[in-house]
C-alpha cells in the first residue's frame, strides 16, 4: 500500500504517526512523508517595491521556515525507516489542504494519514479545516487520526478496536475489502454495523418496524453482515456484527464507537454532492468531524 503521510509537527500529527505505525498494514507497504508550509504565513514576495534589505529578510524568513518543515520531517522519517518502511520526503510551500491533495495525486498515494485538529461549535459543521478540506477533495481514502481523549483508555490486549460500518454501497464495499487485506489476526478486533434509517415523523418509526417489508429488509441486512464477516475472519478472527434501526444514522454510529470504544471507525465516502463542498452535511464528514477516535473515509 502506499501512503503519503502529512505532518506539521503537532501534537495530532505525531499521534497520526504513532497510529499509523501501529497499524497492521500490508507487507510492503511504503510511507511517504510531506510537510506543506502555509504560504499565509509567510511575507508577501512580490519584490519589486522592496529593499536589498527587505529582500534578504524575506529568504531568510522562507530559509528558516524550510529548515523548520525539514527537522520536522527528519525527525518523522527516523521512525518510520526505523518500523521498517520504506519512503521519500517532501517539504511544499502553499495551500496546506491542496499541496496535499497534489502530492497524494503526483506520488499515486492509496491513502492520505493526517491529524484532525479539533473543532468545536458551529466549525464542527463547516469545511474549514485542512483535514476535512482533504477529506472532501481527495481522490484517494483518507485516515484523520486524532489524540486520545482522558478516560479513553486502549484495548488491555494492545488491539486495535476497529468499528466497520456498512451501507451496501460500492465504497462500504471497497472498505469490506480493504480490511479483508489487512493482516488484523491477533492485532484487531473487528465489529461489523449497518444502520436501519428509520423514518421517526409522525411515529412512523412504529408503523415502520412493523411492516413485513421493515423485516424482510432487517433480515437481508443481517444476512449481509454475515456474508461481509466471513470474508473478514480469515485474516482477523475476532469478527462480530451488530445490526441498529435508528433515525440519526451518524449518531447511531458515534454511539456505538462510544460504546465499544473503538479506536478506529472504517466506512465508505460516498463522494461529495453541491452542498457537501461547503457544509460537513455527510455522514461520512459529521462522523470524521464528531468521532471520539480516528476515522478512516474509503473512496470507490
Amino acid at each position: 500500500m502506499k501512503i503519503l503521510l502529512a505532518t506539521d509537527g503537532s501534537e495530532t500529527a505525531r499521534a497520526a504517526l504513532d497510529f499509523l505505525l501501529r497499524f497492521p498494514l500490508p507487507e510492503g507497504s511504503e510511507i511517504d512523508l510531506l510537510s506543506v508550509t502555509d504560504h499565509h504565513h509567510l511575507p508577501p514576495i512580490t519584490r519589486g517595491d522592496l529593499t536589498r534589505e527587505q529582500r534578504q529578510a524575506i529568504g531568510e524568513t522562507e530559509r528558516a521556515v524550510r529548515q523548520d518543515a525539514e527537522r520536522i520531517l527528519a525527525q518523522a522519517a527516523e521512525r518510520v525507516r526505523g518500523a521498517g518502511r520504506p519512503g521519500s520526503t517532501e517539504v511544499r510551500i502553499g495551500h496546506p489542504a491542496e499541496e496535499i491533495r497534489l502530492a497524494a495525486a503526483e506520488h499515486g498515494a492509496e491513502l492520505i494519514v493526517l491529524g484532525s485538529h479539533g473543532h468545536r461549535g458551529l466549525r464542527r459543521l463547516i469545511l474549514g479545516s485542512v483535514s476535512g478540506s482533504v477529506l472532501q477533495y481527495a481522490e484517494c481514502s483518507v485516515l484523520i487520526v486524532r489524540p486520545r481523549t482522558e478516560g479513553q483508555a486502549p484495548a488491555p490486549d494492545g488491539r486495535l478496536r476497529i468499528l466497520l460500518c456498512l451501507d451496501g454501497s460500492a465504497p462500504a464495499q471497497k472498505a469490506i475489502e480493504l480490511c479483508a487485506g489487512l493482516p488484523l489476526r491477533g492485532r484487531a478486533a473487528v465489529t461489523l454495523l449497518t444502520v436501519m434509517p428509520l423514518i421517526t415523523l409522525y411515529r412512523q418509526d412504529i408503523r415502520q418496524r412493523l411492516s413485513w417489508h421493515w423485516q424482510e429488509q432487517k433480515a437481508a441486512a443481517t444476512a449481509d453482515l454475515e456474508k461481509a464477516a466471513a470474508i473478514i475472519r480469515p485474516t482477523a478472527e475476532d469478527v462480530s456484527t451488530l445490526l441498529r434501526e435508528d433515525a440519526d444514522e451518524a449518531g447511531a454510529i458515534l454511539a456505538a464507537a462510544q460504546a465499544l470504544g473503538s479506536d478506529l471507525i472504517v466506512l465508505g465516502h460516498k463522494g461529495r454532492s453541491a452542498i457537501e463542498r461547503v457544509l460537513l452535511g455527510s455522514v461520512t464528514g459529521r462522523i470524521a468531524a464528531q468521532a471520539p477516535c480516528a476515522v478512516l473515509a474509503v473512496r470507490d
